[in-house]
């Protein structure tokens, strides 16, 4: 198992207990079908409500880290925009997420005017296999474009 794989194993072992255990649907399926190019390849898949019931849920982030192919375990990141309809909830698909890199994405927030998250990257000099870096990313819900925040 390359490096990758096993690092987004020990990510996804450490998703909210409380997504895992509330009564959300299959949400790889959802993730899959609007953001894999091939599903068989993806890696790893985070789903980041606004509110962790899904009967309250209104909006998500969802990421897929797939695998390249005829690579040496390099993966692409697909993020995308969801809007949940309740009942359900039901997923509609709003598009991608433009301008977002690294691993490991964590601490969601919704605002009225704006979405942020912080991923994994790299700092300057690192080797690509052992990013260390945080970048806090600030997403325009308007056109979807991400930009930075901070990096530390």
């Amino acid at each position: 198992m390359s490096f990758l794989a096993k690092a987004f194993a020990l990510t996804l072992a450490t998703l909210p207990l409380s997504l895992q255990a509330q009564d959300w649907p299959n949400l790889d399926a959802v993730l899959f079908q609007t953001l894999a190019n091939k599903p068989a390849h993806v890696e790893g898949s985070y789903f980041f409500p606004n509110h962790p019931d899904p009967a309250q849920a209104t909006e998500a982030l969802g990421f897929i880290y797939e695998w390249i192919e005829g690579s040496a375990g390099s993966v692409s990141i697909a993020v995308g925009r969801y809007a949940l309809n309740q009942p359900g909830p039901q997923f509609t698909y709003l598009g991608p997420i433009s301008q977002i890199w690294g691993h490991g994405p964590r601490d969601a927030a919704f605002y009225p005017d704006r979405i942020e998250v912080t991923l994994t990257t790299l700092k300057d000099g690192e080797p690509r296999c052992c990013p260390t870096g945080e970048t806090r990313y600030t997403i325009d819900r308007t056109t979807g474009s991400a930009s930075t925040l901070w990096t530390r």
